[in-house]
């Protein structure tokens, strides 16, 4: 308070020489041209919730502070705004008869001598501040009515600050801003419209109505409004191609799942779209134009720089006449067609003009005129050149080029850098409608391009994991461009992803405790829709989140790892393997195939470890000319940790000539490793033994073990303490006291049971025993014990509780152990990225991260 009382020591005084009136012209138009401070300027109307005051100004670094005042009649200030540099804070309040308590946030983020655009929006019951359209992180509350609000006030501003312009509320251009509070009411009223389909509902209604074509709109229009809202913008519903845009489907589906649009300008994007639908109608019937108009107005509501000329923005009007042009002559390639909206981002997005693109199909080499080597093209067409001809640095920059317009032209005849050949060589794609762009390594620049269906590194010294989006290029989710790869993936299964992505955003408008299943179905339907993954996260960790749901969300994934699992395949590829004679790296990449292996020696082994039990079903072994094993033993480690004798070369099939395959069949010991010994090979004696290929096909298992030690337990009432069932120690007694008792465990997490033990007091068994178990609040699954009831399998089903039902005699039972694999949450999620993400490794990695942060326990 001292502080704001220094600051303001003087302002009594300012008011009161605010008392004037604005004489200067503009006030009848209630727009205010370079608007002085100290003076009183009236709001032309009695305000309320939905308008707002705007405000143009020039921002200076070395403005120590300024501010914006609401005042009543009597001079009171409703409302004071006080963002101050030098603090390095925003400060809000107001002085009605003395200075109020202070609420204070972060300093909008400006750039000195730069234009911005403020915003006071008044809302129902605060205000709200906007700066180039981005909130500020706190609202102020109304201390009086607004009704009584009557001018605002500047006061400050220094050191190269201006305010350019203010627009009054009773203006016809700010009247406009009111129709912010209609569309409030629309974005309100399809927002509770949605909560009617979907809270309180379940996965499969939720699923249907996201699926539906009224679903579909609404969620997408409420999502689509929302970020325009969140922008204090808002949408004139009067507009005819607007509102077709807005309940097209495939249209609105298009535009909300082709990529994230920078700086969330959907309000721009939208425009444009329907300009280009006013200037080709066409849009409306032929998918290709449509996906290019839709193209071109995501990534023209930003500008696009020209490299040639920086100063000089692309045309996207001429952007789109000219690729719907070029598509009709038959200069561009297969992919321009075949690409979805937002591969075609990245061709409209070019940097180069459309004279340029002429040139560059004109000059390109032969035999690089295709979709699938136009993307080396740059390295025929252009020299790396540190210095020009005349010995100017690329470094100079402009000089280098001679002050020319630095176009494909122009970086052909001169040459260049890693930059230079990079952009040329994107530039060379989009001549044809391939989709390209530049990325950044460290210290250098290398490209993407599109080919054959996936995204490819050219120029590239660092790798995928290095690289990312070059400045200037829009991306979706994260800068990194292996982000490229995965929403290529997602694109690749575009009804699955638009699926996914409608899932994601209704799960923001159901109950927060049923968050977590829709997500889930949500990556089920589109495992590649990285931000589903991302909100995951905060409805895991929802506090009315029932773990009964989160089990039965993830037991599809843990039945279809298993599936995975139990189908054959090559077992031995990438597993641990040593020999001394062949060699630990050696045989790595035998195993990897990405190489063959020889010894020098006719005594030879090699091991194997496959890291879990495992089933062999046959052993395939390719030999490279006449060096092949002739005598040779195999033995398998079994689980009791002991080598056996298994197969011997009087068991193998041969199948060819040169080069054979040896084949032998498996063996039912379930094995964790296996062992070759070669006693005599027919190769030469400087390589008796040389091997192309080593194949072991079998299952892998996982290694069962007590599940239900330490887990909560109920029982019939009348029994003793369950508690000592499953202590693991057999030491103590549980008495069942009934003819018919029963006891149930909670294995809190999803595990494949493999059976269930029971160690009975002497001559305390029942009659009979069933077993019944289920996952989360799924169906009972039940199996019947058979005499002497000490072990009942239950085949590797899947249960959270196991329940044990006695019937006849007085059972009594020492302990009781549940064998099986047990499956945390977290760990069943991972399993889940692992399978998609197997060839992302950094993503993978960035989702096990996400994974392990989660706060939810079992």
């Amino acid at each position: 308070e001292e502080s704001e009382t220094f600051l303001y020591q003087d302002e009594t005084d300012l008011v009161q020489l605010a008392e004037r009136t604005d004489e200067q012209g503009g006030q009848e138009e209630g727009t205010v041209e370079n608007p002085a401070i100290n003076i009183k300027y009236s709001l032309g109307k009695v305000l309320e919730p939905g308008d707002f005051i705007e405000v143009h100004g020039t921002y200076s670094a070395d403005t120590s502070w300024f501010s914006a005042n609401i005042l009543d009649d009597s001079g009171n200030i409703l409302f004071h705004l006080n963002p101050r540099p030098n603090w390095r804070k925003t400060v809000m309040n107001s002085k009605l008869g003395g200075w109020g308590s202070e609420v204070r946030c972060e300093l909008p983020s400006l750039k000195s001598y730069e234009d911005f655009v403020m915003k006071i929006v008044l809302m129902d019951n605060f205000y709200k501040i906007y700066f180039n359209g981005k909130a500020l992180s706190v609202t102020f509350p109304y201390r009086r009515e607004i009704s009584t609000a009557k001018d605002i006030i500047f006061w400050g501003g220094n050191n190269g600050f201006k305010w350019n312009t203010l627009i009054l509320p009773g203006t016809d251009k700010a009247i406009q801003y009111t129709g912010m509070k209609e569309f409030k009411l629309k974005v309100d009223a399809l927002k509770e419209g949605i909560v009617t389909k979907v809270a309180g509902k379940n996965l499969q209604e939720v699923k249907a109505y996201a699926n539906s074509t009224e679903g579909s709109l609404d969620v997408l229009q409420w999502w689509l409004m929302k970020q325009i809202q969140d922008k204090a913008g808002f949408l004139d519903f009067s507009d005819e191609t607007l509102n077709w845009i807005l309940t097209n489907r495939e249209a609105l589906e298009m535009f909300m799942t082709s990529g994230d649009i920078q700086s969330n300008k959907y309000r721009k994007a939208l425009k444009i779209l329907g300009d280009l639908i006013q200037l080709d109608p066409a849009i409306k019937d032929e998918p290709l134009r449509l996906r290019l108009a839709v193209a071109t107005a995501i990534t023209h509501s930003t500008p696009v720089a020209s490299m040639a000329v920086g100063r000089n923005t692309i045309d996207w009007k001429a952007r789109y006449q000219t690729y719907m042009r070029w598509s009709e002559e038959d200069v561009l390639f297969s992919p321009f067609f075949e690409g979805t909206a937002w591969h075609l981002r990245y061709v409209v997005g070019s940097w180069q003009t459309e004279e340029e693109h002429i040139w560059a199909r004109e000059n390109t080499p032969e035999g690089y005129d295709n979709p699938s080597k136009i993307g080396g093209a740059t390295h025929r067409m252009m020299s790396y050149k540190l210095k020009n001809d005349d010995g100017t640095s690329v470094h100079a920059g402009s000089p280098y080029y001679y002050y020319l317009p630095v176009s494909l032209k122009s970086m052909h005849e001169i040459g260049g850098v890693c930059g230079a050949i990079s952009k040329f060589a994107a530039g060379m794609c989009h001549a044809y409608g391939v989709a390209a762009v530049p990325v950044g390594q460290p210290g250098h620049c290398a490209y993407i391009w599109y080919r054959g269906g996936n995204w490819v590194l050219g120029n590239d010294v660092s790798g995928w994991g290095s690289s990312n989006s070059h400045w200037g290029i829009q991306y979706t989710w994260m800068r990194q461009a292996y982000y490229f790869r995965v929403m290529n993936e997602a694109q690749k299964n575009l009804a699955g992803y638009r699926l996914s992505e409608k899932l994601r955003i209704a799960s923001k408008l159901v109950n927060p405790e049923d968050r977590f299943e829709i997500l889930e179905d949500a990556t089920t339907e589109c495992p590649y829709n990285f931000a589903v993954w991302l909100d995951l996260k905060g409805a895991i960790n929802e506090p009315n989140l029932q773990k009964q749901t989160v089990q039965n969300a993830l037991l599809p994934t843990v039945l279809k790892q298993r599936e995975k699992e139990a189908q054959v395949s090559d077992i031995a590829k990438e597993k641990n393997a040593t020999s001394q004679c062949f060699g630990a790296d050696g045989m790595k990449s035998l195993l990897e195939q990405r190489g063959a292996v020889s010894c020098d020696t006719q005594i030879a082994d090699f091991e194997i470890d496959f890291g879990k039990p495992s089933t062999i079903k046959e052993i395939k072994i390719h030999w490279i000319g006449w060096s092949m094993a002739v005598v040779y033993d195999v033995f398998a480690l079994g689980e009791d940790g002991n080598y056996v004798l298994v197969r011997t070369h009087n068991d193998h099939r041969l199948v060819g000539w040169y080069n054979m395959w040896t084949y032998l069949d498996g063996w039912d010991m379930k094995t964790t490793k296996i062992k070759f010994e070669l006693k005599k090979g027919a190769g030469r004696e400087k390589h008796p033994y040389a091997i192309w290929r080593f194949i072991v096909m079998g299952v892998c298992h996982d290694f069962p073990g007590d599940v239900s030690k330490g887990k909560p337990v109920k029982e019939n009432p009348g029994s003793s303490d369950p508690v000592t069932l499953v202590d693991g120690t057999n030491s103590t007694i549980w008495n069942g006291n009934s003819e018919t008792s029963w006891f149930e465990i909670n294995l809190k997490r999803i595990c494949a049971l493999d059976n269930i033990e029971f160690f009975w007091v002497d001559g305390a068994k029942p009659e009979n025993v069933k077993v019944v178990y289920k996952v989360g609040s799924g169906q009972d699954a039940q199996k019947l014990g058979e005499d002497p009831f000490e072990k009942v399998p239950l085949s590797m089903d899947c249960g959270t509780t196991v329940r044990v039902e006695m019937f006849g005699g007085n059972a009594a039972l020492k302990g009781v152990k549940a064998c099986g694999i047990s499956h945390t949450a977290k760990n069943i999620l991972k399993m889940k990225v692992s399978n998609a993400y197997k060839d992302f490794y950094n993503v993978e990695m960035f989702l096990y991260t996400s994974i392990n942060n989660m706060t939810y326990e079992d």
